[in-house]
């Protein structure tokens, strides 16, 4: 017995004279027998990995889906992707097809089109079921040979993953007389090109998958069994993930498996990098300890970007399990939150324009009465304005500054602004006597405030903003309280509950360990510089601290740690481990606690 979707396949994919071996999940594991199916799914992995090929079926020709796929086919021919940079570019085929076409198929252009129908038809085929299955990243991050297909069209996987570079970034403008573009389309369209883009990225070499990020991985994606939201990761997960001994077991309950998780990351990894995805207000499993993401459980709150350094400073976790649910961390207590700043009362927030204006100039507030918006620090020793520390919470991660590092290639991101730009944006905003007179900005600057006011409001999807005491400004996961304590772990006797965490303008970079950033220095993402190589990264990521006035790049934490008077007894890049004891903090004046987590 075969599901409809199953036969349809089979019937497309059946070779006319040939006789094919062909192994299916679906008919080749009972998945009734919990013994048999924890076997299995520890064996998928090998299994993809040695297939000859592996056709990724999404199901049958609609919806004008084979001119889809010849665009797919087409946009792979003549572009190319640097995944490492994150950007794209012609290949030598362009100017035989591309150039006679540049407005569609170069990204550095925008697209003005009225093709009202090939545009339905591409977002189609990215909305199909097939994408949002959790269990097909490890079958296609796995496979080695592997090809896109639809109906009785099939093309390579690289053409695909260009293809899904192009929908993601290529600026587009849709001239539709008749209001068939609708809304509703437009975000259907994005949210496709988003969820093909994660589909491609996790299937490359480079990227590996860390229960740091897993949650945020696992967003919008669809399976059924909670335990499945870790066994479905196994086979993608980083070197030091997969020694950590995790073995699929279905006759465990889903909480202690999540517990046990996060305990061998704890101790074995000595990092806490999985509180990120941790939020109070989403777990659905019974018995789960507050600082033990749900894995199974969806976030409301948008996956957002990486930090650039660590409000940590690098430092590994300092940790002891102590049974039972309990996690004793050190770390240091910053500041009780003073209040919390919501979208008005219970009106849903959907992130349009006129509710992201609204929200800035409410959020802005929060600023000291007659302050200089360009001249005054946000904090004492800030290198910050307070206008800077607005567009570093609200667009923290899609500054292009951030990847000016010094000796770099041209940083070609189109997709991101300029400090100053954002600068820009927030005073026309916060001048404006209503939204009306944003939104009658001639056409190109409403362009750019559109983009402006989309990024933000994807960012504070799910989040709010919040004041301390001692005056940092932040943005949380609504589950945040007045009087919750701002708090950076290393990785009492009184017992705290882990509400979520939180971004701190002025403590991302480690201030709560190493105070304010040098004057002159910032933290970067070097990705772009061509004289450095991974030896560099830390923790697989290309960060570092430029010095703008020396133009110097520093990528060792334990020598910036030196630096400021704190030794460290250990340090190795990969897996990253940072070792430096509690009497070494307390000695450089860090005021490190005890935390007990529940």
């Amino acid at each position: 017995m075969v599901t409809r979707n199953l036969d349809i396949a089979l019937r497309h994919l059946r070779h006319p004279t040939l006789v094919l071996p062909i192994w299916i999940d679906a008919i080749c594991i009972d998945q009734q027998n919990m013994a048999e199916r924890s076997q299995q799914v520890a064996f998928m992995c090998e299994l993809y990995r040695k297939a000859g090929e592996t056709y990724v079926w999404i199901g049958p020709e609609e919806n004008y889906s084979n001119d889809v796929m010849d665009w797919i086919d087409l946009i792979g021919l003549i572009s190319e992707v640097n995944w490492s940079t994150e950007t794209m570019y012609n290949s030598k085929d362009y100017k035989n097809v591309g150039r006679k076409n540049a407005d569609i198929f170069d990204v550095s252009l925008t697209w003005e089109t009225d093709w009202f129908v090939t545009l339905r038809s591409i977002c189609h085929l990215a909305n199909r079921d097939y994408f949002t299955r959790l269990w097909v990243r490890q079958e296609v991050k796995m496979s080695q040979c592997k090809w896109l297909v639809c109906g009785n069209q099939r093309v390579p996987w690289q053409p695909f993953s260009n293809f899904a570079r192009w929908m993601a970034v290529k600026p587009l403008i849709v001239q539709d007389p008749y209001a068939n573009w609708t809304e509703q389309l437009d975000k259907r369209y994005k949210a496709g090109a988003s969820m093909i883009l994660s589909l491609c990225k996790g299937a490359l070499e480079l990227t590996v998958t860390t229960f740091d990020r897993l949650r945020f991985d696992n967003t919008n994606l669809q399976w059924k069994d909670p335990r499945d939201a870790i066994y479905a990761n196994l086979g993608m997960l980083a070197p030091e993930c997969r020694q950590l001994g995790i073995v699929p077991d279905y006759d465990k309950d889903p909480a202690d498996i999540f517990t046990d998780v996060a305990v061998r990351v704890a101790t074995k990894l000595h990092s806490l990098g999985f509180l990120e995805s941790c939020d109070i207000d989403s777990i659905d499993l019974e018995n789960l300890p507050t600082w033990v993401p749900d894995w199974s459980s969806p976030l409301k709150i948008d996956p957002g970007m990486e930090n650039i350094w660590s409000s940590s400073a690098w430092i590994s976790a300092q940790v002891e399990y102590l049974g039972d649910g309990v996690m004793v961390a050190n770390g240091v207590a910053v500041s009780e939150v003073e209040s919390v700043h919501y979208w008005e009362g219970d009106r849903p927030y959907e992130g349009q324009p006129y509710m992201v204006c609204d929200c800035i100039r409410y959020w802005c507030d929060l600023k000291p009465s007659d302050y200089d918006e360009h001249q005054e620090s946000y904090l004492e020793g800030s290198n910050l304005t307070w206008l800077e520390a607005w567009c570093t919470l609200f667009l923290y991660g899609n500054l292009i500054d951030v990847f000016k590092a010094g000796q770099e290639s041209e940083v070609d991101r189109p997709d991101l602004m300029s400090l100053q730009e954002a600068k820009e944006m927030f005073l026309i905003i916060l001048r404006a006597r209503s939204f009306h007179e944003i939104w009658c900005l001639d056409d190109p600057m409403w362009r750019r405030m559109d983009r402006f006011l989309s990024k933000i409001g994807n960012r504070m999807k799910g989040r709010v903003v919040f004041k301390t005491v001692n005056g940092h400004i932040g943005v949380a996961p609504a589950s945040i309280w007045r009087g919750s304590m701002v708090s950076v772990l290393l990785d009492e006797r009184e017992r705290w509950q882990v509400f979520s965490s939180c971004f701190v303008v002025g403590l991302m970079d480690g201030e709560a360990i190493t105070g304010p950033l040098p004057k002159n220095c910032r933290t970067v993402d070097w990705r772009f510089r061509e004289d450095l190589s991974s030896d560099h990264k830390i923790n697989r990521l290309q960060s570092g601290i430029f010095n703008e006035q020396e133009g110097t790049l520093e990528t060792d934490p334990a020598k910036v740690l030196q630096d400021r008077g704190i030794p460290c007894i250990r340090y190795e890049r990969q897996p990253h481990l940072l070792e430096v004891s509690p009497e070494a903090l307390r000695n450089a004046g860090v005021e490190l606690r005890r935390f007990v987590l529940v």
